[in-house]
């Protein structure tokens, strides 16, 4: 079995619903928004006149939004004073700038300057979070909660699912240490918890859930974690119900309502869009929400509501190249193929890009509208030379898929005069050439590939398959799959090509087994069709029949099977 990787349409339906990125973390406590204030006293202490002219210089481009020369002036006076006010100044505007770097040295000077100030150590402990770096930012959170101020513990470990399972693990057992000297801290409880439960550790996060829902009645975010819990538990009817208990008496909270959402999103839809369209009401301005409303409305086919959703995140200037493509969507399922392609091609770089580009490759190409099709590849090669390559095999991909053959074989040699070794246009040629019935060009192709990498799996079973699959040269064929199979023994394809040759060696017992265990690692209706084929064979006819109907149940569509029944004279 030959195995293609075709290009495909990321759905994407839920991704900002469901996706962590989407909504504030439900477990976290909200950052305070930093904006620099327009003036600031000037310290006390006695500055040379250079320091004083700097940060008035400072304040007046802070004043006329010039905040890289703010910045600078400030950053050069901290690291020059030190002193403490200057610091913070400084932390605020990197801040403000996202310049996170800079933040990180200014509020390192600050916490030299001020140990004990709680500003100056929520800044450091906040810094540290937003760069990664979270044990630190744990220990100025700890500093922070010996000095009675509010530490950052849920942030910190909500942020932690980036870390790898060795430093999440160090981190928790920091957790558990703070834990011990403050065993009824809310913070650390919901922290610890959320730790345990990213390391899959559900039991003992419930437990932790448990204990601060005790001495915290009213804690949100210990809630929040345990509806998570819950639906991560499958118990999702225990998380909605309690969710919407808590929102009979919190109905304001909206971290604790759009946590509800998001769980009902995998059995309720309908309450779910509800829960959203409450959510845009609340917190109007939030185009987070706003995608949410609209992709749920989608997938529920309420079409009026995803397309008014969506065209307000346009006017509100929200979301707008995601929009464009959720438009570009409902356009071209309504046929509405030039408003397609108007929404499509305002998508911009960004999670959307690629499927936008090949449903409006695939708008252009099913018009038979080659020049548009052509005519768009050479911009975006202009605009993205470093992925010419790869246009150039979405190019061909969507030819062949409308059995455009002819075109599609122009698109991939001419990607192939610029890109002569590209292993990926050898394969999509070679795999077109197969699919016309012209052995020579295709085994031209495939043995370029494996003499530019000797070990190139899908080559090489490509290769040996063809060969076994035309009962050529099955010796060749036996060796090319051997070495597939050696690099790579669990592949469904591999297994069934070796089957397949084995079959037209006669060795209908080990063709059996390789087919068996190819269609039990992946059921699809080719391998359906060689397994039938051997049982058939093997006098084992109802067993044959109970297997091909499997796999038209699979892939209705697909013609391997009827093909196999046509040339064995066999009937389902």
């Amino acid at each position: 079995m030959i195995k293609n990787r075709p290009i495909m349409l990321s759905s994407a339906a839920l991704y900002w619903v469901l996706s962590g990125c989407t909504l504030q973390s439900a477990n976290t406590v909200a950052a305070p928004e930093i904006e620099p204030e327009p003036l600031i006293q000037i310290p006390a202490r006695a500055f040379p006149t250079e320091t004083l002219y700097s940060l008035l210089a400072a304040e007046i481009a802070g004043s006329r939004q010039q905040y890289d020369l703010a910045l600078s002036n400030y950053v050069q006076q901290a690291r020059e004073t030190r002193d403490p006010q200057i610091a913070e100044r400084a932390t605020m505007i990197a801040r403000y700038m996202g310049n996170n770097q800079a933040a990180l040295e200014m509020a390192q000077i600050w916490v030299e300057s001020a140990p004990k100030n709680k500003d100056a150590l929520t800044n450091m402990s906040m810094t540290q979070m937003l760069l990664g770096h979270m044990r630190e930012a744990f220990e100025y959170s700890r500093r922070l909660q010996d000095e009675g101020g509010e530490p950052l513990f849920q942030n910190i470990a909500a942020g932690a699912t980036a870390l790898g399972d060795g430093d999440r693990a160090n981190l928790l057992q920091d957790y558990v240490g703070q834990l011990q000297r403050k065993p009824e801290d809310e913070q650390l409880l919901v922290g610890t918890g959320i730790l345990l439960q990213q390391q899959g550790k559900y039991d003992e996060a419930m437990n932790l859930t448990h204990k601060a829902l005790k001495l915290h009645p009213g804690s949100i975010p210990a809630a929040i974690l345990e509806a998570n819990l819950l639906h991560q538990l499958k118990r999702d009817q225990e998380a909605t119900t309690k969710m919407a208990n808590l929102l009979d008496l919190y109905p304001d909270n909206t971290s604790l309502r759009q946590q509800y959402a998001r769980i009902l999103t995998h059995h309720d839809m309908e309450q779910a869009q509800e829960q959203f369209k409450i959510l845009a009401k609340q917190m109007p301005n939030n185009g987070d929400i706003l995608l949410s409303l609209g992709i749920v409305a989608l997938e529920r086919k309420d079409t009026e509501t995803a397309r008014a959703t969506f065209e307000e995140l346009l006017d509100r200037d929200l979301h707008v190249s995601t929009a464009h493509y959720y438009l570009g969507r409902m356009a071209e399922a309504s046929s509405d193929f030039p408003e397609a392609i108007i929404h499509y091609l305002q998508v911009d770089t960004g999670n959307d890009f690629l499927s936008a580009t090949v449903s409006l490759m695939d708008i252009f190409v099913r018009q038979e509208d080659f020049i548009s099709a052509r005519q768009h590849m050479n911009r975006l090669r202009l605009r993205f030379p470093d992925q010419s390559e790869a246009l150039y095999v979405l190019h061909g991909q969507t030819l062949v898929k409308h059995n455009y053959l002819t075109e599609a074989d122009s698109v991939l040699s001419e990607g192939l005069t610029n890109f002569a070794t590209s292993t990926r246009l050898l394969f999509a040629r070679a795999m077109l050439n197969n699919q016309r019935k012209r052995l020579a060009p295709t085994e031209r192709d495939l043995r370029q590939i494996i003499q530019l990498q000797p070990d190139n799996v899908a080559a090489l079973n490509s290769l040996g398959y063809i060969l076994a699959d035309r009962n050529q040269r099955l010796d060749e064929s036996r060796e090319l799959l051997s070495k597939a199979l050696s690099l790579s023994p669990n592949d469904a394809a591999i297994m069934d090509s070796m089957g397949w040759l084995q079959y037209r060696l006669g060795n209908y017992t080990e063709a059996l087994g390789h087919l068996r265990s190819a269609y039990a690692a992946a059921p699809n209706a080719e391998i359906s069709a060689h397994l039938g084929e051997i049982l058939w064979m093997l006098g084992d006819k109802d067993e044959a029949r109970r297997i091909w109907r499997e796999g038209l149940k699979i892939d209705p569509k697909d013609p391997t099977i009827k093909e196999t029944l046509n040339r064995l004279k066999a009937n389902l």
